[in-house]
């Protein structure tokens, strides 16, 4: 029975020393995508219970996380995928770009929520206007710029 916890330990330890050697180079990258997400969480579960009168979801709550994890794998993936082929460069470019992209909608999704909580603090609402690109809605219509609709056609 040692013996077999001996070698358990072992595979344990060898899986481990892989996962590690395959996510230390996007180390970083996993704990910023990390904090936002947990920033996310925190607002989206002050604004529900706060502003929405709404209890804690759990079927929202592990959407939310398996979100997470496919970003975090999709990360892992361009990184180690590019390292396969010889093309570091590329796999560090996607990967910076994966994370921006992610990290605005998160933050986009922070400042609404942000907004819902503080409706008059004009800091967050101006944020989030900037972030959401409703300031240019707003300023075409400030300037009186209207897009064609469906039905001018007609």
């Amino acid at each position: 029975m040692d013996l077999f916890v001996e070698k358990l330990k072992e595979l344990f330890w060898l899986i481990m020393s892989a996962l590690t050697s395959v996510l230390m180079p996007v180390k970083e990258t996993l704990i910023l995508l990390f904090i936002t997400f947990v920033f996310n969480i925190l607002t989206g579960i002050i604004t529900d219970v706060h502003v929405n009168k709404a209890k804690f979801n759990l079927k929202k709550a592990f959407s939310a996380i398996s979100q997470l994890t496919f970003y975090a794998t999709c990360v892992v993936f361009l990184n180690y995928g590019t390292s396969l082929i010889n093309e570091e460069q590329i796999g560090i470019i996607a990967v910076k770009w994966l994370t921006y992209i992610v990290v605005y909608f998160y933050l986009t999704n922070i400042f609404k929520n942000a907004r819902q909580v503080y409706p008059n603090n004009p800091a967050i609402n101006f944020i989030y206007e900037l972030l959401s690109t409703e300031l240019f809605d707003r300023l075409k219509n400030m300037v009186g710029y209207k897009t064609k609709s469906t039905n001018d056609n007609e």
